[in-house]
């Protein structure tokens, strides 16, 4: 266990300022006279960068999860690459 919240503690770092550069970048992205193909790979690049300032979810349940932690997790990662 102390070694999962170490890992978490170094990981989970945030940084507003580049979360809310990234998703501005995202929000702002044109295909311009990008193909498509390019268009999306310039795009995921963003979407995981951004990715990396989540937060690592914590669930403290005894056995099988009812805190919902790793549910809104996947929804966040959902949410993000629909954005």
């Amino acid at each position: 266990v102390d070694i999962w919240n170490d890992l978490r503690e170094r990981f989970s770092q945030g940084d507003l300022i580049r979360i809310s550069e990234l998703q501005q970048e995202i929000h702002s992205m044109k295909q311009e006279n990008r193909s498509v193909t390019d268009f999306y790979s310039d795009l995921k690049v963003l979407w995981e960068e951004l990715e990396l300032y989540f937060p690592i979810p914590s669930c403290t349940c005894p056995r099988r999860c009812t805190c919902e932690a790793m549910r809104s997790a996947r929804r966040n990662h959902s949410l993000l690459h629909t954005i």
